[in-house]
């Protein structure tokens, strides 16, 4: 079903997820600090907006996708932030790879609103979100779970609930711990094997 969306945050990851947002037929307003993405943003086929808060009046769910804990909070609980256009049930979805504590900051925030906080972290990288193969991995309430669920699933591979608020930025972080521990593990046993003369590039 289309919905009004308000993105927040339309680098690499941002871009590919308003692809998949305007090919669902959503009407997307976006934000970002500078102005070449909201170039790109237009050219896309949303709207644009001055504010995290503008963006987010009359939007049903706001993504929130950008950087670092940091810029979570300045988007969403800063000056402007989403919270100051965000009206009552507005569903946020915090996509960013944060801290759980970071989420539970925003939420507490939020419930002061009657807004209501997700962490949905992404798993994929720009290329695969694009083409529709995004991994969610999602914190919080049974309900708003499978409110997030109805909206996140068109766009993406799969949606996964970990358990409460901020257990969707736990699996992301381990899972980026594995991924740093494969490389390491791969790297070593390169220099193991060319210690030993052989050629790790043969193809026979």
């Amino acid at each position: 079903m289309a919905e009004r969306v308000a993105l927040i945050g339309v680098g690499k990851m941002g871009r590919a997820l308003l692809h998949r947002l305007k090919l669902e037929g959503h009407d997307v307003t976006a934000y970002d600090i500078a102005e070449e993405p909201l170039e790109t943003a237009r050219e896309l086929g949303a709207e644009t907006a001055e504010s995290s808060a503008a963006a987010s009046q009359g939007a049903v769910i706001v993504h929130v996708f950008v950087h670092n804990d940091q810029e979570v909070f300045d988007a969403t609980l800063g000056p402007a932030g989403v919270l100051e256009g965000a009206a009552a049930r507005t569903l946020v979805l915090l996509h960013s790879t944060i801290l759980p504590a970071t989420t539970l900051r925003v939420a507490e925030a939020a419930g002061g609103r009657d807004v209501d906080v997700l962490d949905a972290s992404v798993t994929s990288v720009p290329r695969r979100l694009h083409a529709g193969d995004g991994i969610f991995l999602v914190g919080g309430r049974d309900d708003l779970v499978a409110r997030a669920r109805a909206h996140l699933l068109p766009l993406g591979k799969s949606v996964h609930h970990f358990g409460p608020l901020g257990a969707g930025n736990t699996a992301k972080i381990a899972k980026n711990l594995t991924n740093a521990v494969e490389r390491v593990m791969l790297a070593e046993c390169v220099a193991m094997v060319e210690r030993a003369g052989l050629d790790v590039r043969q193809s026979r």
